[in-house]
């Protein structure tokens, strides 16, 4: 039995009304994925296929599970105490329909009184202890997770198949929670509910074995059938993941960039995209609760065995009463614990794949891979070098370097210049070894970056970029970013941010260096912005600096102080300078053209009068 949501061009969405009725066609509403509904085949049981992927999931998280082992120890002695409590309440209820004396039955009610207070205690310790262990067990994914997600290659995020913020984010939240559920279920259903079903199943055979054959046979075929429809479930959960996964990466790439969507009318075109993806999470997460709600109701079929067994204990048993109803009450307090086993099941299944997806962010060999025995410098002079590198970014596309060769002198600015897509940001990634080159070494001071561990290399070199790069937080937070968890020196905050040419607008701003900036410094300009980063430069003290476009896009003012910020930072410092503006790149003492592969040095004279073919192509403005 397969669930499906009908897909009708008569559904019933929010309507976005549009000044011009021809933008209708610039997008389709009309998904062949809706209408099309065999991509949800029939179930096919693989019992082989099924418990190798069961197995490689409990594997993954059974390392964090078991490091919870005393508080689980501890709600499954609970869960005992439970059920000894209500082992000892079925027989005295059934006892009491054969009770006449009324202080007998004042003492048999007190007692059955004070064991079920005893077992609500009981339970009630046993769910908050077994929740402690999932979310703390969920809590250590979550942090060992996103620790490799840090330590991942730039690959991982960038180019084609390159992962978005939103699924990563969404993996690591919402599904990180769909496994805290399975966990949950799992530690509740292996001993709790299997003592439960032990106790009742033990007093159902001790009253009447016959009874007890039928209402398992009735009971095994519920849980056959349960299992089959698990299987599906597992499917249509995994598809209403990935369906929501979309949805937050579509977020996280749009909300950001409002500005630009409302600059260009974008509104109703977005409107129309994101229909286009909640209709299809609507379609997929739908099918995914109805099979969870139709998995437990084929569990409740098993009220079919207390009928069954009523009406063949009034003619078995008709003679004892009381173990007739001890029967039937032992019968029901088991439908309780298989209800539960089916829970389990189902969030089992529905967290099967949240589990496979979140440990897919975390099995990956790493294709930057630091020496055993890798050298500590303490300081370096600055002199860089490559030499004969080649890299490209992928093995379909042509190489980006050809054998570079480089030479850059200690305490020496050099510039790079070159058409976009020439390869110098990629040698500024090579040298920070966010990539390593195909061929080729790169040395600082005659030591291979790649003998360096990554910390101490990136210790050294310093970046500013473009896209300054800011979080939310205060401005000496951001300034003093490398000891953040550890301690700022507020002393040297306030002495880069002088140099930097920072401190004008830090002190108009009412809390000054403790005033929160925004979300990626949103209430800074982008001249303030620049000069923050400069100043977070600074405070690192890098000997070799990576200016890449750091005075691009401002105005003439903030240019000013952006560059007199960068000539004090530039003292006594190796400097790569990767720029566009002609003040910029006379800044430096050499200017190199990256292009085709390879650098060729170019005369700065020839820059200044103008007759330079760069000039001329625009390469340099």
């Amino acid at each position: 039995m397969i669930l499906l949501l009908p897909s009708s061009s008569s559904s019933s969405f929010p309507k976005f009304k549009s000044k011009n009725s021809n933008r209708l066609s610039l997008i389709s509403t009309t998904n062949p994925h809706f209408t099309k509904r065999n991509h949800l085949k029939p179930f096919k049981l693989n019992s082989v296929s099924s418990s190798l992927n069961l197995s490689t999931s409990l594997d993954s998280v059974k390392p964090y599970v078991q490091s919870e082992w005393k508080t689980i120890i501890n709600g499954w002695i609970c869960s005992a105490v439970s059920v000894y409590s209500l082992s000892r309440i079925v027989p005295r209820v059934g006892r009491l329909s054969s009770v006449t004396n009324v202080e007998r039955l004042r003492r048999e009610c007190l007692v059955i009184g004070a064991l079920f207070l005893v077992r609500l205690v009981s339970n009630y310790f046993q769910q908050s202890l077994l929740w402690e262990a999932a979310l703390r067990s969920v809590y250590r994914i979550r942090v060992s997770v996103f620790e490799k997600v840090l330590q991942r290659d730039l690959g991982f995020f960038e180019g084609g198949s390159g992962k978005s913020v939103g699924d990563i984010a969404y993996r690591i939240t919402a599904e990180a929670s769909d496994v805290a559920d399975t966990i949950y279920a799992l530690l509740n259903t292996v001993v709790p509910s299997s003592l439960q079903l032990l106790a009742m199943a033990t007093q159902m055979v001790v009253i009447s074995p016959v009874l007890s054959l039928v209402s398992a046979l009735v009971i095994s075929l519920m849980a056959f059938v349960s299992a089959y429809f698990g299987e599906e479930l597992r499917e249509i959960s995994n598809k209403a993941n990935l369906s929501i996964a979309a949805v937050s990466a579509y977020l996280n790439e749009v909300l950001p960039a409002v500005m630009f969507v409302k600059a260009n009318n974008a509104e109703y075109n977005e409107c129309m995209r994101f229909k286009r993806l909640a209709h299809d999470d609507l379609y997929k997460r739908l099918n995914k609760k109805r099979m969870k709600t139709l998995v437990p109701q084929i569990v409740q079929l098993t009220l079919f065995a207390v009928l069954l067994a009523i009406f063949i204990g009034s003619s078995v048993a008709a003679s004892d009463c009381s173990s007739v109803i001890s029967f039937i009450t032992s019968l029901v307090l088991l439908i309780e614990p298989i209800q539960d086993v089916g829970k389990a099941y189902n969030e089992l299944k529905q967290g099967e794949p949240a589990i496979e997806r979140l440990f897919q962010l975390s099995n990956f060999e790493p294709k930057v891979n630091e020496e055993i025995n890798e050298v500590h410098v303490e300081s370096v002079a600055g002199e860089v070098k490559f030499c004969e590198v080649s890299f490209g970014y992928g093995d379909s596309t042509p190489l980006i370097l050809n054998k570079l060769d480089l030479n850059i002198k200690s305490g020496e600015t050099v510039a790079l210049v070159g058409p976009s897509g020439g390869g110098k940001t990629t040698l500024v990634k090579l040298l920070l070894r966010l990539y390593d080159p195909l061929s080729g070494h790169i040395l600082i001071d005659n030591h291979c970056i790649q003998s360096l561990s990554l910390e101490n290399l990136r210790t050294h070199v310093g970046l500013v970029t473009q896209d300054t790069t800011l979080f939310s937080g205060t401005i000496a937070e951001n300034i003093g970013y490398r000891d953040m968890l550890t301690k700022i020196d507020m002393e040297k905050v306030k002495h880069v941010a002088e140099i930097a040419n920072a401190v004008e607008f830090i002190e108009t701003l009412s809390e000054g260096y403790l005033t929160n900036i925004g979300p990626r410094g949103s209430v800074l300009s982008g001249g303030q912005r620049q000069r923050l980063a400069i100043a977070r430069a600074l405070y690192q003290n890098p000997s070799i600096l990576v200016l890449d476009e750091a005075t691009s896009a401002l105005d003439t003012r903030s240019e000013m102080l952006v560059r007199q910020a960068l000539q004090r930072l530039m003292k006594d410092r190796t400097v790569i300078v990767i720029a566009h503006r002609l003040e910029t790149v006379l800044m430096a003492e050499r200017v190199f053209l990256l292009s085709g592969g390879q650098v060729q040095e170019i005369s700065r004279s020839s820059l200044q009068d103008g007759h330079d073919s760069l000039a001329s192509s625009q390469l340099v403005i």
